[in-house]
């Protein structure tokens, strides 16, 4: 079990539509603006005015508060964090980036925002007429068995958080979720002109087809091609994806649970830090925060999926932090010195399945994050320096493509999961959980791999394996 900051209870917070979720003031903003984000000491809509009320009375913009999970989201002159700290309803305070939101280096390029938002390894080039049968992890995760006893119910809808989603490509179309989908990338949910879509990356939209792209008779086939898909887009037009943007993306699903959103994906790391350190305030606000709007949907029955990452790095054992900040004015970043108190975001959030990759040969991919009780499961993700071949998937201008890396093995298991959750509609991310760990495969753990138990350093539990999870009728089930 992964360390966690104290939890806040959520339980009978206010709803995100509720007047404690406010878009934006007309306030008089400072020439240069920075994004932060201001925690209140407890949550509710009494708290988060105190807190907008703080904000402007200091010279900020209110962007978007968060009652529910006492939350607001500012925008403010350099000196803002020092004017706010110490006014009613404001417990902390902390910036999001280190450049201003006006002229600010670019951030990744969009080619990068695959694999867990980390630089990606050996992507492939468009596929002009994919099939089935080419989906060589569909097959290893046994997924078409699966597909035999359920292919998911349109009940359940999966949440891709992401850098986007095109609903319009044919394999998307049928099962997409216009209705529950939002652009959350300026930390306020944003629904007009379909948002959703990303405006430079297709990462998202190879995401969502790993997931449920559906039997259509061409194109290509999701893990759960029954289930429905809803776009949270949060990566920004610099395919950046910061702590408000994932606040916002987090209350979307807790505040939709009940219309269907019951899992999500998360192939990202929040910018503009690797790792969040909590010797640093800005970094430890933007950790609180997240956590808090993160556990508020698990609370709310959301299981989310996450990305390890794809730096070959044990998440086990920090040491350096090799890329951090990359929105500096000054890049690359130099490697700064870090400890085990640090953490990815989202992977390493309670509550949140962390998944690192293998190759075709079913083998440990060489770019995967490894981590001795911080990964908990492993998919198929590719692994194009092992002579395996990437992840065949829907791509952007309606076409396919081959990719590798985490972000193409986290949906795997959060296809599954979506499978375990249409086969039952009662149970919530525990019970999901349980039996995704109970049902894994156990590959070879060979050195450098450490086994503990029934768990190890490169697979957590186990490879996924879709068809031990539907089988069983009730409860979690064993590995026979």
């Amino acid at each position: 079990m992964r360390a966690a900051i104290a939890m806040v209870s959520v339980a009978a917070a206010a709803l995100f539509g509720s007047v404690s979720a406010r878009a934006a003031s007309t306030d008089a903003a400072p020439a240069e603006l920075y994004s932060y984000l201001v925690l209140t000491p407890s949550v509710g809509t009494a708290q988060t005015a105190l807190a907008e009320s703080a904000v402007r009375r200091a010279g900020g913009v209110v962007v978007y508060a968060y009652g529910p999970v006492g939350v607001v989201v500012a925008h403010g002159g350099p000196e803002f964090a020092a004017a706010v700290r110490g006014r009613p309803g404001v417990a902390r305070v902390g910036a999001t980036r280190t450049v201003p939101l006006r002229g600010r280096a670019r951030g990744r390029a969009p080619e990068r925002a695959g694999a867990a938002g980390l630089p990606a390894v050996g992507s492939g080039g468009a596929v002009a007429d994919p099939a089935e049968a080419a989906q060589w992890n569909l097959a290893m995760v046994h997924a078409y068995e699966a597909q035999r006893i359920t292919e998911g119910s349109a009940d359940v809808v999966v949440a891709v958080a992401d850098s986007g989603v095109d609903d319009r490509h044919p394999d998307l179309a049928p099962n997409f979720a216009a209705e529950l989908s939002a652009d959350c990338s300026t930390g306020r949910p944003i629904r007009a002109d379909a948002a959703w879509r990303a405006p430079r990356s297709d990462h998202g939209t190879h995401v969502a087809g790993t997931i449920a792209a559906a039997r259509d008779g061409h194109g290509v086939l999701g893990v759960a091609p029954g289930v429905r898909i809803a776009a949270l887009r949060l990566g920004d037009a610099d395919a950046l994806f910061h702590g408000e943007a994932s606040v916002c993306g987090f209350v979307w699903l807790a505040e939709h649970a009940d219309q269907g959103l019951r899992i999500a994906n998360h192939s990202y790391y929040n910018d503009p830090w690797w790792l969040l350190c909590p010797d640093d305030e800005d970094q430890a606000v933007i950790h609180e925060a997240v956590r808090r709007a993160a556990a508020y949907a698990a609370d709310r029955g959301v299981l989310s999926i996450a990305a390890a990452g794809n730096d070959a790095y044990d998440l086990a054992h920090k040491t350096v932090d090799p890329r951090s900040p990359n929105d500096a004015a000054t890049r690359p970043a130099r490697p700064r010195p870090v400890n085990d108190e640090c953490r990815q975001l989202p992977a390493e959030l309670p509550g949140v399945i962390t998944v690192a990759a293998v190759g075709a040969n079913g083998l440990r991919a060489g770019y995967s994050n490894t981590g001795l009780g911080v990964l908990d499961l492993a998919g198929p993700g590719g692994d194009g320096a092992a002579g395996g071949e990437g992840v065949l998937s829907t791509s952007g201008d309606g076409g396919w493509a081959r990719k590798q890396g985490t972000s193409m093995a986290a949906p795997a298991v959060t296809g599954v999961a979506a499978l375990i959750a249409s086969m039952h509609p009662t149970w919530g991310p525990a019970a999901i959980t349980a039996r995704l760990y109970a049902t894994a495969g156990r590959p070879e753990c060979v050195a450098p791999c450490v086994p503990a138990g029934d768990v190890d350093s490169f697979h957590g539990h186990g490879l996924v394996n879709a068809l031990r999870a539907v089988r069983s009728s009730s409860g979690p089930a064993g590995r026979g």
